[in-house]
């Protein structure tokens, strides 16, 4: 309230008895004087000798009249004043507290975003140097998961304290920009090897003991740090810098600091332009079913196709799984795009001669997924494509992770005649337990046992071979290529396996380039 409320209100009762006094004098006056003379000049009859008394009575009741019409509005408005002035104070006090708000982090006590922001961009507007540290806390989560949300603010709490320490320690400012974001902004020039220096020195205390409850191994800091003109010449995009090399951080194992290198912000976003393409690819079936294939031994006689991925990219080249299969792993992606070269092979497949089959490999992550055996007979079903005609390929990967969802998966599709067939083999250190313990009906020997000049190792083929025959399984040899025309596949033959794949027979080709394996052509061919 101003000081003019503050004196008006002091006057109040001031006036209030300059008021009464008036109307006082005014009824006497009225009642004594100027009644008769009003009297006549009206020309109206007036009693002179009316008495004094009722004269004083009317003069009493005009005063109290006066008098109570005075001093409730008074009471009133004193409680209206009384009112303002605490509404007043209040109002005074929230917007200090909105100030507050709107400049410092509730929990930390640290300048938040928005004021930082502002900081960086009034430095740079001024063509003034500005460094900024970007630091998350590694391993947070598991402090909330673990010890609770309660626990996260006392940790969160004492992390600022130290930053405002090494902020205060280095002419720089500390800032909270969200979670277990924070921010060293520094806005005078500092030389690379002062940030280093600084940047350990932030990593150390970040990771020392904390003195509440939570176990000091479970924390650390990982920071990314960028700098003015050399990185960046506005304040969103030096954030940006000090994020990316933040997250190169968090990529190399945490608890470290890196600057900002744009050789490797381009090989980051060509990372992320490669992802948002694979998964368009898989949306769209651009991932195509190739077919190489798998031929029986003496005969040699095509009895089937392995389904293999290519890319079929937008500038007219093709991919080989090595160029996209671990991309698609880490995205959680290989299912989809197994269902969807399902899908296509058999759809291709169907227009061929049904004695032909198809052999797929499918992921550890799916071999081991409750659900997978339903949902591939499910398929199989929808594309109306028998079970025997479909094989199963799995390596030792898939059974290393949870054995026994694996064992009820291959004894499920093997029950509805789905063929399973153990890829690489021999190059694994527990083939021989696996072979004894699930549903496995065919081997296929791994092509590092057919290398130009390996001949050492066909001892060992013919080892397997031999314990496939003890156990009566299937065996595929895969690797036979061009120069080992005709020695390799006659030895196979006359060793006992069953069916041979490799370049010898035919490289990958598209469905459109199969057409000789339509019902009328194989059986012309046949013939």
């Amino acid at each position: 309230m101003t000081d003019l409320h503050r004196r008006n209100a002091c006057r109040l009762p001031v006036l209030i008895m300059i008021a009464l006094s008036t109307v006082v004098g005014l009824s006497t006056l009225w009642e004594f004087k100027l009644e008769a003379w009003v009297m006549h000049w009206l020309a109206l009859p007036y009693d002179a000798d009316f008495e004094d008394a009722e004269r004083w009575r009317f003069v009493l009741t005009a005063t109290g009249f006066s008098l109570i019409s005075l001093i409730i509005p008074t009471v009133l408005l004193k409680r209206l004043i009384t009112n303002t002035r605490s509404s007043y104070h209040r109002l005074k006090q929230a917007q200090a507290q909105t100030e507050t708000l709107a400049t410092y982090d509730s929990l930390s006590g640290l300048i938040n975003r928005r004021i930082f922001m502002d900081m960086v961009r009034n430095q740079l507007g001024l063509r003034r140097p500005a460094a900024i540290m970007l630091i998350d806390l590694d391993h947070f989560k598991a402090v909330n998961d673990q010890h609770g949300h309660a626990a996260g603010d006392v940790v969160l709490v004492e992390i600022a304290r130290r930053l405002e320490a090494i902020a205060d320690d280095n002419g720089g400012i500390a800032a909270r920009l969200g979670g277990d974001e924070f921010c060293l902004l520094f806005l005078n020039f500092k030389h690379q090897t002062e940030l280093c220096q600084i940047a350990e020195a932030a990593v150390l205390e970040l990771s020392a003991p904390l003195s509440g409850a939570v176990e000091p191994s479970a924390l650390g800091a990982t920071i990314g740090v960028s700098r003015s003109w050399t990185d960046a010449q506005d304040a969103s995009a030096l954030l940006h810098c000090a994020d990316t090399a933040m997250y190169r951080g968090k990529k190399d194992g945490r608890s470290t600091y890196n600057f900002y290198d744009s050789e490797y912000e381009k090989q980051r976003r060509n990372q992320a332009d490669l992802e948002l393409a694979l998964k368009r690819a898989v949306e769209a079936d651009e991932i195509v079913p190739y077919f190489q294939p798998i031929v029986a031994l003496p005969s040699q006689e095509v009895v089937g196709f392995e389904v293999l991925a290519r890319w079929l990219k937008a500038d007219g080249s093709t991919a080989t799984p090595a160029d996209f299969i671990p991309v698609l792993e880490r995205l959680g992606l290989i299912p989809a795009m197994t269902r969807s070269l399902i899908r296509q092979a058999c759809r291709a497949a169907n227009r061929w001669d049904d004695r032909l089959r198809l052999s797929m490999n499918v992921s550890a992550a799916m071999v081991t997924d409750a659900q997978f055996p339903d949902q591939l007979l499910e398929q199989l079903r929808q594309e109306q494509f028998a079970f025997h005609r479909f094989e199963v390929e799995i390596t030792e990967e898939a059974l290393v992770g949870n054995l026994d969802v694996a064992r009820q998966n291959l004894s499920k599709l093997h029950e509805h005649g789905i063929t399973v067939a153990l890829d690489d083999f021999g190059i694994g250190y527990s083939s021989l337990y696996h072979l004894t313990r699930l549903s496995i009906d065919k081997i296929k020997i791994d092509r590092s046992f057919f290398e130009l000049g390996q001949t050492d190792h066909l001892p060992m083929v013919e080892a397997i071979l031999g314990m496939a025959r003890s156990l009566k399984m299937q065996v595929t040899a895969e690797g036979v290529e061009e120069f080992h025309l005709p020695h390799l596949p006659s030895w196979l033959a006359n060793s006992g396996c069953h069916y041979a794949q490799g370049y010898l027979y035919g490289r990958p080709k598209p469905a459109s380039s199969l057409f000789c394996y339509t019902h009328s052509s194989f059986a012309q061919q046949a013939g």
